[in-house]
């Protein structure tokens, strides 16, 4: 069914249960085809509705999508109307607010412009580390954090007994034979990454209980557990605590971020300055004592 059709019909059914002798006098109106509602002398006409309705809806859910669509379209009219007649003239005055709105959406657009167009978002890893040494109070830690290796293995996996051994081995055969292992029977690991996450980061990983995180920290190299069928094996690589410097890779992002924002806000006072140094230079703006 297409779309004209069915307003037609979704209209015929609105106009008979609401009342359509007052409606057929208005089709054609403007040429904009038949009327569909009226809110005192505005107006909702049939072509106002052809591009609102979904595909695929019932004719049962687009006479109710309709009939929806044309009440909100009054409540919309009707507020207006009462609001045009209840505020005073003072309280109508929104030239200004819309004027002031207009140009602030004229200037960001401008500036905007003008940065995209300059706007250098390459940051070298020494500037990062500049920036990084030079704001080190701005970057202390508010968790603690660390380094790990993890593995967890359903419990009835094959020689589980002997995975304890080549975790904690050091021999470049040993871990090999762990990561093919892993491959073949790990419900998840991480064997190699040097990520730092959060505490509760690595309790999402391994289900463990503790009521002091750094004694925690400080007290377990490795961890191993058996819980709700499955068996896990961590090492705590190195860890920080919180109130502490962030390790350099932790905010990498953050100051990279920071430091492309501040390019920004250069470009844009840059814009200032050049506009009004411009502008007095050819005369387009003076000031008088």
């Amino acid at each position: 069914m297409n779309n004209i059709f069915r307003i037609s019909l979704i209209a015929s059914l609105l106009f008979t249960a609401g009342g359509c002798d007052f409606f057929q006098g208005l089709e054609e109106e403007e040429n904009k085809g038949p009327v569909v509602a009226r809110v005192y002398d505005s107006y909702l006409y049939q072509t106002d509705l052809e591009d609102i309705i979904p595909k695929g809806l019932s004719a049962d859910d687009s006479t109710s999508f309709v009939q929806n669509y044309i009440n909100v379209w009054a409540k919309n009219e009707l507020m207006i109307y009462k609001a045009e007649f209840n505020l005073t003239e003072e309280q109508k005055q929104f030239e200004e607010q819309i004027k002031n709105y207009r140009n602030d959406l004229l200037k960001f657009a401008y500036q905007q412009k003008y940065v995209d167009d300059r706007l250098d978002t390459t940051i070298s890893d020494a500037q990062v580390k500049e920036y990084y040494e030079a704001h080190l109070d701005n970057f202390q830690l508010k968790e603690n954090i660390l380094q790990l290796r993890y593995l967890s293995l359903p419990k009835d996996a094959p020689d589980v007994d002997k995975v304890s051994g080549l975790f904690k081995s050091n021999k470049e055969e040993d871990q090999k034979a762990l990561l093919d292992y892993a491959l073949s029977f790990a419900r998840s690991f991480s064997l190699e990454d040097t990520s730092w996450i959060s505490f509760n980061e690595f309790r999402q990983l391994l289900p463990i209980r503790t009521y002091n995180q750094q004694d925690f920290l400080a007290q377990n190299k490795f961890v191993e557990m058996e819980a709700e069928g499955l068996v896990y094996f961590a090492e705590i690589k190195n860890y920080k605590i919180k109130d502490n410097p962030s390790p350099l890779i932790y905010v990498e992002d953050i100051i990279r971020k920071t430091l492309v924002n501040k390019r920004r806000l250069d470009l844009i006072a840059e814009l200032e300055k050049n506009l009004l140094s411009d502008a007095l230079k050819k005369k387009e703006f003076e000031t008088y004592p």
